[in-house]
């Protein structure tokens, strides 16, 4: 058995958000990109209950 099929429980790394108006306009920063928030108090990993080991691509470094 591979060391990957030890790993067979999913969690939350890191969660964003952005915001949009009721036309579905994103709200963007000075410099035209998308204005991101985070929720540091906010505990998010029950969202990882929803996910299969099959849903899961792998992020390579250069796609970060």
């Amino acid at each position: 058995m591979s060391k990957e099929n030890e790993y067979n429980n999913i969690g939350v790394w890191d969660c964003t958000f952005y915001k949009v108006d009721d036309d579905g306009n994103t709200l963007l920063n000075e410099d035209g990109t998308v204005k991101q928030f985070d929720a540091p108090k906010m505990d998010w990993s029950h969202i990882a209950e929803y996910v299969e080991d099959n849903d899961l691509a792998e992020v390579k470094e250069n796609e970060q």
